[in-house]
């Protein structure tokens, strides 16, 4: 496997064993936190693989990778870490449940710091993306046994609870036992099909990559996660808007309209149990106030469900509450720098690059990526999964675009400039303040 220096003047080809076997160690653990083999009944291993795994891979991270990957969305994860900490010890809680800072080191922090430094060629990058695909396919067939099956077991034995109303809600096992957190997964990786689907020239594997977007789209009402709903007609909403333009995509979202809200009230019945919109209004509301008992650093990482029965439903509220004004600035800022990354791949002219063919390349999944941190943000404004390991390693994913990009065209600097930085704060600060305003204004009404 062959990397790039890190050297603006050069692109140099350097090949890295360690960094090659720990890539290939990283696909390994990748897969394995996705489908979770090691979890399913007919195996069910009680050894600690995921973080032997992990351990592994870092310290081949540590020896293997010349340079180091250290750019300034990580120095933003190592302050929302300084958060985490700070709000433990505000709250008087001095690591007495350490596993909140372990948490956000291992799924979080670190993860980022490893993808991002591990994917310096294309064609790794694609490796892992076909897995991610390959890994949604697996969930989704498993969706289908639970929802065919009349006690809604799976065959990873993960089953649908029963409750008073008829709502099936599709899961699959470990980080997925959720169907918000598989349907956010789902919709994230829809662009990721069309990628493939738009860069292959054979006829069988379009009709694959076109069947597996039509299979997560199913998967996705499987879930019957309304807020991946959401994220999926985003997502579509977005690749319409690449297409065919702003006039058209307008016209298209007011047409559209009356069938995305029929879609949305068909989508899942409400249960006497979930109270829908009022709920998760009362949640927000509930967020609010403890921003404004601990406006700082929030009153820490996972205690939402300490002061709330039910969580925010809302990634950014939820952030909000737990880590306070810093914390949502420097996670609402780490968002708005992939943004920044992405779009500024687009922007450049691929003619004026060291090879224009490699960097069309990278623009195309610079293009697809974009639309998969929409999907996510979408669908993160009505669940809470500000933590989600995937979300880290497809943040990761971005991070490592821009840096090759950056290597092949010298219009595209390394090193993010400070007002990019210093601006997106201020639209941090002012997305926290319409936010507060927001949430206010719908208890009102």
């Amino acid at each position: 496997m062959q990397n790039l220096k890190l050297n603006k003047t050069s692109v140099t080809p350097v090949q890295e064993t360690n960094a090659s076997v720990g890539f290939f160690f990283l696909a390994i653990y990748t897969i394995l936190v996705y489908v979770r083999p090691h979890e399913w009944p007919m195996f069910a291993i009680e050894f600690p693989i995921l973080r032997i795994l992990f351990i592994i891979v870092f310290g081949l991270y540590i020896f293997g990778i010349k340079p180091k990957i250290w750019n300034e969305q990580t120095w933003l994860l190592f302050g929302l870490l300084c958060v985490v900490i700070l709000a433990e010890f505000r709250e008087f809680r001095f690591f007495s449940n350490f596993t909140v800072v372990n948490s956000f080191l291992f799924a979080n922090l670190l993860p980022f710091i490893l993808y991002s430094g591990y994917l310096q060629s294309h064609s790794r990058h694609r490796i892992l993306l076909f897995i991610s695909i390959c890994s949604c396919l697996v969930m989704v067939q498993h969706s289908y046994t639970q929802v065919v099956d009349p006690n809604g077991v799976g065959w990873a034995a993960s089953s649908i609870p029963r409750s008073d109303s008829d709502v099936l809600q599709a899961r699959y096992v470990g980080i997925f036992n959720d169907p918000n957190d598989l349907g956010m997964f789902l919709v994230m990786n829809i662009p990721v099909a069309m990628y493939f689907f738009v860069n292959t020239s054979s006829f069988f594997k379009k009709v694959f990559y076109l069947s597996s977007v039509f299979l997560l789209t199913l998967g996705i009402y499987w879930t019957s996660s309304r807020g991946s709903l959401v994220g999926a007609l985003v997502v579509f909403f977005s690749f319409f808007y690449i297409r065919y333009g702003k006039m058209k995509s307008i016209l298209l979202g007011l047409l559209m309209s009356p069938i995305a809200l029929f879609a949305m009230t068909k989508f899942r019945s409400i249960s006497s149990e979930d109270k829908s919109a009022n709920e998760r209004i009362q949640a927000w509301y509930e967020g609010v106030q403890m921003f404004k008992y601990r406006p700082l650093f929030g009153v820490g990482k996972g205690e939402f469900t300490e002061y709330h029965v039910k969580t925010a439903h809302n990634s950014y509220v939820l952030v909000m509450a737990e880590l306070g004004t810093v914390g949502f600035v420097l996670w609402v800022s780490f968002i708005l720098l992939a943004f920044y990354m992405l779009k500024s791949i687009l922007m450049l002219d691929a003619e004026k690059s060291k090879q224009p063919d490699l960097f069309n390349k990278e623009k195309s999944l610079a293009l697809y990526t974009l639309v998969t941190m929409i999907g996510f943000c979408a669908t993160a404004f009505f669940l809470s999964r500000a933590y989600v390991l995937f979300f880290y390693i497809f943040a990761a994913m971005s991070a490592s675009i821009y840096i090759r990009a950056s290597l092949l065209h010298s219009e595209l600097p390394m090193k993010i400039p400070a007002k990019v930085i210093g601006k997106c704060f201020a639209q941090s600060l002012v997305g926290l303040v319409v936010l507060y305003f927001i949430i206010t204004l719908l208890l009102n009404i």
